[in-house]
């Protein structure tokens, strides 16, 4: 951002006034990094100026609301835009619920999702898969459940990202058999998993008590088995998060652990002993049953950013 600023300098040493594109660009680069200081700053400047503030500009400025999760001040933006008669799209409408499921706030988030029905607004994927997120970390499944049938029956197909938040959602609400029924249908539905993916899964699994049981631990090993065939090595922060559940789960060490240590980094033996001779674990280590909460990116954020400003110009409810 230090660069756009420079640039946006240099226009004006150079006599070139910036229009609305110009601080609209540099609001959603901070809006990107959650900065809604700047992101509000460049917002009056452009009101200031007298300068045309479209639903594009005030997308950046929820965003930015959104993500640092401010949002009260994004009902206060969101207020200002109904004052200017200022139509809601979906991309409007994806940022908001989102920011309410980053909180579990399904009430919020289930409103929207009203809202947008009564203003002919069409929900698409990343409408569907925030609001699934935020079922799940309410830990309302069944809603969850009920959400991916009405998609479907709309003729959309739940992806990557949909699958990954439910089948963590499925093993945080203790339904380990769920979400391994839900990775086997993101696989026939020809999905491909990713790393994201699998690392979800397992730490979603290990950390439960349930992994115990026959059928969650063989599937446990068939996920092992899909990693090392994939040729999947996880990080070495992750390789310690899980070998504390492993030892939780085969002390003296078993075919799980047999079978996941092949997915660890090369160097995991030495960095294992020497962790062992610095006293760094101890025997009995406490487990933190919140450490996979943060795991999987629900958010429809990384898939609208691929959206350009011309692409998403007429996401709106006037395109359905």
């Amino acid at each position: 951002m230090e660069k756009a600023v420079r640039i946006l300098d240099e226009m004006n040493l150079a006599g070139v006034s910036p229009d609305e594109h110009t601080y609209t660009t540099l609001m959603k680069g901070y809006a990107s990094l959650g900065d809604t200081e700047k992101a509000f700053r460049y917002f009056t400047i452009l009101k200031n100026d007298g300068l045309e503030i479209d639903v594009y500009t005030y997308e950046a400025l929820l965003k930015a609301c959104c993500k640092s999760g401010r949002m009260q001040s994004a009902l206060a933006v969101t207020k200002e835009m109904s004052a200017k008669k200022i139509p809601r799209n979906t991309f409007v409408y994806n940022i908001l619920i989102d920011g309410w499921a980053r909180r579990g706030d399904v009430w919020e988030a289930a409103d929207l999702m009203q809202q947008m029905r009564k203003e002919g607004v069409q929900p698409d994927i990343h409408t569907y898969t925030s609001f699934i997120n935020a079922c799940c970390k309410a830990g309302d499944m069944l809603n969850a459940a009920q959400i991916i049938e009405e998609m479907e029956a709309r003729g959309i197909k739940p992806n990557l990202k949909t699958y990954t938040t439910l089948i963590h959602g499925w093993a945080r609400a203790a339904f380990p058999e769920k979400a391994l029924k839900c990775f086997e249908e993101m696989k026939v539905a020809g999905l491909k998993p990713d790393g994201a993916v699998y690392h979800c899964l397992m730490t979603s699994l290990l950390s439960r008590a349930t992994v115990t049981q026959s059928y969650v631990y063989s599937g446990l090993l068939s996920i092992c088995k899909e990693m090392i065939e994939s040729e999947i090595t996880i990080d070495m922060g992750t390789a310690v998060h899980w070998s504390r559940y492993l030892r939780k789960i085969e002390r003296t060490g078993g075919e799980l652990t047999e079978a996941l240590q092949k997915t660890f980094p090369p160097d995991w033996t030495s960095h294992n002993i020497l962790a062992v001779n610095c006293e760094i674990e101890t025997a009995d280590p406490v487990i933190d049953d919140h450490g996979d909460d943060d795991i999987v990116y629900y958010s429809s954020e990384s898939d609208n950013d691929e959206y350009t400003r011309d692409e998403h110009h007429g996401n709106t409810g006037d395109d359905f």
